[in-house]
């Protein structure tokens, strides 16, 4: 076709047109014994229109569409087409104009919004126009952005192995980024959860655990690198070690003395750190390292054996800032190497009910005092609370505990350090370290189970009427078992403050004679720790005083005669015991229920004496001559009950 204007210039005034410029007319246009093209004839109309009209539907528009397919429209109605989605991964969910379904039908020219989404995944949005059957391929690209996982490892070898983490989905399938810190990296497949491992808790709870394959990676030199992983919302469990061991109690960890540090740990959908980091005992978190885990609801065992073989002070106070939905902290640092606890440490926990065995067999306090000189042990650290190891407002936001049993139980070897004197430094228990909820508004404690709370400690030293604010208490069998080994005074350098009661202690200064005065002191006699005329609501002594080692003297008894040294001090330790066990009237027959029985694994006594509140109470005390009335007492308060 020539154009209107070219053609007009052919046909000026005094222009001569040749043939083929006269063929170029009459091509031009159409002659009246041609059929014309339907197709070359076109409506446009952009109003919606507002009648139906055959098979146009109401609201139809028109934009250069042939009077062929008008006509055909108005006939035969709109013909239809398929349009398919099909996405990378396969089960990811499609949008097909707000419609979940991966294809749809449609008529030509119709133009439609999908979008494609997957947890794990940055979603997709797109438009097309339908013009014939139509199929769209779309990958979606991982977010790895919710989890950032950041540690050191260290080698030793050249082309050493090294295990790097365990990584599970609770989803069908989901990516992770692994930065080996060497100048390479793998985009991985993480495996769905397996559960293959199981371990079953005190009170007969079974816990499953993933004893899955563990990703490695293959360091060609010697050196320290620092790994990082990155992984999306659906990773729902990561572990450094590479497996547990099935045995009594907790699962044991495969040992990695690979890890050396943790410096970032961070995710906004883990939920689950049971044995996350246990068995890295080399490792330590550097000084500013926060779980930055909001939404963490479980911690069994978490740091169990961290850091043992190298040992370190303590963990940053507000390491577990961020987490606050856990209500039970069992064996989270059981075996750990940290020797000091921070206040704060545990403040983020308000509605924590149990810790049960949550510090248990840690080198908490240990060789804490060595090289204190004895006139500090005595001025200071023996009744000033700020030199603890265990702060005594460890549980002050803690509203909701009850159960405390085993927390401390072995902790620091059972060796708290040697003073300058040579003598063996104690643990010291503390009346505040049992009220918790101080600083959030109980006027007491909450606690009501203390089974062998302190037990093998060897060494304790308690604050006169140590359970004022506890005054739910039912439970403390066991509670300082095997321990108070006395193989010598506590009068070293003077004479540690022995707490005659709350307000009052008794001194002696540079060896010279003792004397009364007002301030704190402590003590291990029991009637001293346990002044109150009555304890009704604990149910259970069974096993709480047993003597840790057989010697000349025994536990809960201050030897205080030093006349041989220079040092006048004697003290009357005669104990009535049955006055003793008369404050608690409600320790006796039958007040040990199948509960308490499965806690204290009693080993000593008949069925019917281990159903006895008092069952091996005094076991191994009636060696010495402390003890007045011993002929008098049950036979059973001189079982060995307890299981050690």
């Amino acid at each position: 076709m020539t154009t209107k204007s070219e053609l007009k210039r052919f046909f000026e005034n005094g222009d001569v047109p040749d043939q083929e410029q006269f063929w170029a007319w009459l091509e031009s246009y159409w002659h009246k014994e041609e059929m014309m093209d339907a197709a070359s004839m076109q409506y446009t109309n952009p109003l919606p229109s507002i009648y139906p009209v055959g098979g146009v539907p109401v609201g139809t528009t028109f934009d250069q569409m042939p009077i062929k397919d008008l006509l055909d429209l108005i006939f035969y109605g709109k013909t239809k087409r398929t349009l398919t989605i099909t996405t990378t991964p396969v089960d990811a969910t499609v949008k097909i104009n707000d419609v979940v379904g991966n294809t749809s039908n449609m008529t030509i020219g119709t133009t439609v919004s999908y979008t494609v989404e997957r947890p794990g995944y940055f979603p997709k949005t797109a438009t097309v126009t339908v013009t014939e059957d139509m199929t769209i391929d779309v990958a979606l690209e991982p977010d790895l952005s919710n989890t950032e996982i950041t540690f050191t490892v260290r080698t030793t070898q050249l082309n050493e192995q090294v295990p790097i983490a365990l990584l599970r989905t609770s989803d069908t399938q989901t990516l992770a980024k692994i930065n080996y810190g060497d100048g390479k990296e793998d985009l991985v497949s993480v495996p769905p959860f397996n559960g293959s491992q199981s371990w079953t808790d005190n009170e007969g709870n079974i816990h499953y655990v993933d004893n899955g394959n563990t990703f490695y990676h293959v360091f060609d030199n010697i050196g320290d690198y620092v790994v990082t992983i990155n992984a999306g919302s659906n990773v729902s469990y990561v572990r450094f070690c590479e497996g547990l061991t099935s045995g009594a109690g907790y699962l044991s960890p495969t040992i990695n003395n690979y890890v050396q540090e943790i410096s970032k740990f961070r995710s906004d959908s883990l939920a689950n750190l049971d044995y996350t980091f246990a068995g890295l005992s080399q490792a330590n978190v550097s000084t500013s390292f926060k779980l930055e885990t909001p939404q963490v609801t479980s911690m069994n065992a978490t740091f169990y054996g961290f850091g043992v073989s190298r040992e370190f002070d303590s963990f940053p106070a507000d390491m577990l800032a961020q987490i606050t939905k856990p209500t039970i902290l069992m064996g989270t640092f059981f075996k750990a190497g940290l020797k000091k606890i921070l206040p704060g440490l545990l403040d983020s926990f308000a509605d924590l009910v149990s810790v049960f065995e949550c510090f248990k067999n840690s080198k908490l306090g240990k060789g804490y005092y060595n090289g204190i000189t004895a006139g500090n042990y005595r001025d200071k650290h023996s009744i000033n609370s700020s030199y603890d190891f265990i702060p005594v407002s460890l549980f002050w936001k803690n509203p909701k505990l009850k159960d405390v049993s085993h927390c401390f139980n072995y902790i620091g070897e059972g060796g708290f350090g040697n003073l300058t004197s040579g003598y063996l430094a104690f643990n010291i228990v503390r009346r505040e370290l049992f009220w918790n909820g101080k600083s959030v508004g109980n006027a007491t404690g909450t606690i009501e189970n203390a089974f062998y709370l302190f037990a093998k400690n060897n060494r304790i030293l308690c604050e006169a009427n140590f359970l004022k604010y506890a005054p739910n208490m039912k439970h403390i069998g066991g509670m300082f078992t095997q321990t108070n080994h006395v193989s010598h005074a506590i009068s070293w350098g003077g004479m540690i403050p022995i707490a005659k009661n709350e307000t009052t202690s008794i001194r002696s200064n540079d060896g010279g004679q003792p004397f009364e005065m007002a301030g704190n002191g402590l003590t291990y006699d029991l009637n001293v720790m346990f002044p109150d005329a009555s304890y009704p609501n604990i149910l259970t002594l069974n096993g709480a005083f047993t003597a840790a080692a057989t010697g000349a003297t025994y536990g809960f008894n201050h030897d205080l005669n030093y006349t041989a040294s220079a040092s006048p001090v004697t003290i009357n330790q005669s104990f009535n015991a049955a006055d003793f066990l008369a404050k608690f009237p409600n320790a006796k027959a039958g007040s040990v229920d199948a509960y308490a029985k499965q806690m204290l694994g009693q080993s000593g006594g008949t069925t019917d004496e281990k159903n006895d509140g008092r069952n091996g109470v005094f076991y191994l005390l009636n060696q010495d001559t402390r003890i007045t009335d011993k002929a008098t007492l049950p036979a059973l308060v001189f079982n060995n009950a307890i299981p050690y």
